[in-house]
């Protein structure tokens, strides 16, 4: 049983609407999350972002969690979290917008939508942050899904081979398409292809091997990282597919025998005029 306060609410009613609170706080403070993600990719905007908005993030939460854990999270606390985030938010938005309007950024926009590989060379190092020009990439593979939706059990979680050989022909026609993560302009603009240098690496064991060459987009390394980025919207260049002779995959050995799968592959493709090798 629920008890009345002295303003005719309840303490349930409260605890209630502190939850909902606490809820919107969390999202709040995730989406701050997102804007020092974002930010620290920026390199003129790197040091700010961990030296100042990753702690006032994370003093936030603290202070939220200590709160909640004293018994001490009503609205005026709330109130505070929430101008807190909001202030840091406008902040952040600011920032970012401010440099997409500077020279630098608007350079190596226009060289990604025109896919400059000289702009994109001079331009991209300056502005993103630890990422390096490969002057002689490696063989390079991009992964090809053949999952036709999501993984559930039950159903059939592959695409029948017509249909992905299909697929494959249709990167080969209009190029291999960038997938973005998000609908901010920083999730859109600069966004690049991720390609590995390992086929084992990938989580599929159909992929496209990519030759280096003078006239393709130039490839780029981020520090620490396995993945090479190849930025554009769409990857136009020729490639040889590749099929790996078996896979651990758990959802091939539960629904589908990959032997088969990959030799009636093979056979689609290479009538659509695609080159396959086994790997």
């Amino acid at each position: 049983m629920s008890r009345r306060l002295a303003d005719g609410s309840t303490a349930s009613h409260n605890m209630a609407m502190s939850a909902e609170q606490l809820i919107g706080l969390e999202a709040a403070l995730g989406e701050l999350g997102g804007l020092y993600v974002a930010a620290r990719r920026f390199a003129p905007l790197r040091a700010a972002a961990e030296n100042e908005l990753l702690p006032a993030t994370g003093r936030l939460g603290a202070a939220l969690r200590a709160l909640l854990r004293r018994g001490r999270f009503d609205d005026a606390a709330a109130d505070a979290a929430a101008r807190e985030i909001a202030r840091l938010r406008a902040d952040w938005l600011a920032r970012l917008e401010a440099l997409r309007r500077t020279p630098a950024y608007q350079r190596a926009l226009a060289a990604w939508e025109a896919v400059d590989g000289a702009g994109l060379s001079a331009s991209l190092p300056e502005l993103l942050a630890d990422l390096s020009l490969l002057a002689r990439p490696p063989t390079l593979f991009a992964g090809v899904s053949a999952a036709s939706g999501r993984r559930r059990p039950g159903a059939r979680p592959f695409l029948t081979t017509a249909a992905c050989a299909e697929k494959v022909a249709g990167y080969r026609d209009e190029g291999v398409p960038c997938e973005t993560g998000g609908d901010r302009w920083w999730d859109r603009e600069l966004s690049a292809i991720q390609l590995v240098d390992d086929p084992q690496a990938l989580d599929t064991p159909i992929a496209l091997r990519i030759e280096p060459a003078s006239s393709s987009p130039p490839v780029f390394r981020l520090a620490g990282s396995a993945l090479f980025h190849v930025f554009c919207r769409v990857l136009r260049v020729p490639f040889t597919v590749t099929l790996q002779r078996d896979t651990d995959d758990e959802w091939w050995a539960a629904y589908e025998s990959y032997p088969a799968y990959r030799d009636e592959l093979a056979g689609h493709l290479e009538r659509l005029g695609l080159r396959v090798e086994m790997q």
